[in-house]
């Protein structure tokens, strides 16, 4: 069994992430190991991985999530996760478990959850939000290329600290398109195939830098195709609730009135302390490193 650390936890687990998660000596947060689950999840969700839709199920003590073929995944009370293999390779059940997986035990420890990208710049963290195809990943991949850590490509996870919002740290590695590599420039010896399909490729970060502490979120950004008529523009506090909802990353399922009523709560409060911006993404790779330019100048002299 060893110790590795992601989203701020320590994982002690049967599966091997060394080279993948920076390493831990600290008390163990969540244990990872291989179990039998008996447990029926047959419930659909939106959830897609590999073009394989998850399903979804729970028990009293359990939140279920299965990918046929894949595995089944058990998460219990924000501290374990069973996995069932179903004849999938290591590398593949790695993506799972940092996907999804882990963000339902981050719900069960009430962490805010979002489906979108952040990077850090100076101190402070940029979250990008967009429906798949909006460009968030291949946003947080530029500022990758530019020198800045990429906090997440996937699941965000704010945490409310004194009422002020924080990014959560995933881990080092994140997913970018082969048209992203190919339209940045990006190093080809710097990536490995990854396990989610043949035209994304892993980017690892050295992971003796990357953050292990919690980072103040700066804004949140919608993104928006270039043809979009929206503007950009702040948007008005009282619209994040609603407009945060959209991008929750998890089964629909556990959108309980309980759950709106704190999303709600923990919305206005992030949207007090940070902006919450739409923005029609930059029109090419030209404009999207000029953009990341633009936004690092503006962050230094501000």
């Amino acid at each position: 069994m060893r110790k590795y650390v992601a989203f701020g936890l320590t994982l002690e687990t049967d599966v091997n992430f060394t080279g993948i998660l920076q390493e831990s000596t600290a008390k163990t947060d969540v244990f990872i190991n291989e179990g039998t689950i008996p447990e029926k999840a047959n419930r659909p969700t939106r959830i897609h991985r590999r073009g394989v839709m998850a399903t979804f199920g729970q028990t009293a003590a359990s939140l279920l999530l299965n990918w046929a073929g894949i595995g089944k995944f058990s998460i219990s009370e924000g501290n374990e996760i069973v996995y069932q293999q179903a004849g999938t390779d290591e590398g593949t059940l790695r993506l799972f478990l940092l996907s999804e997986v882990i963000g339902l035990l981050l719900h069960q420890r009430g962490l805010f959850l979002l489906h979108g990208s952040a990077v850090k710049l100076g101190d402070e963290a940029l979250v990008f939000l967009g429906v798949p195809g909006a460009g968030k990943s291949t946003t947080a991949a530029a500022f990758g290329k530019a020198g800045y850590a990429v906090l997440t490509d996937d699941l965000v996870a704010i945490q409310l600290i004194d009422n002020k919002p924080v990014v959560v740290p995933a881990f080092p590695q994140y997913k970018i398109w082969k048209n992203t590599v190919d339209g940045l420039k990006i190093d080809n010896s710097l990536l490995e195939p990854s396990f989610e399909g043949a035209t994304k490729f892993l980017v690892t970060q050295p992971l003796a830098n990357f953050p292990r502490t919690p980072v103040p979120l700066r804004s949140i950004t919608l993104l928006y195709p270039t043809n979009s008529r929206k503007k950009n523009e702040r948007l008005k506090p009282l619209v994040a609730p609603v407009e945060l909802l959209k991008h929750f990353p998890l089964p629909s399922q556990l959108l309980t009135s309980q759950y709106i009523q704190t999303h709600f709560k923990d919305a206005l409060r992030i949207a007090q302390f940070s902006e919450i911006n739409q923005l029609k993404r930059p029109d090419g790779f030209e404009a999207l490193n000029q953009f990341v330019q633009t936004v690092s100048a503006q962050r230094i002299h501000s």
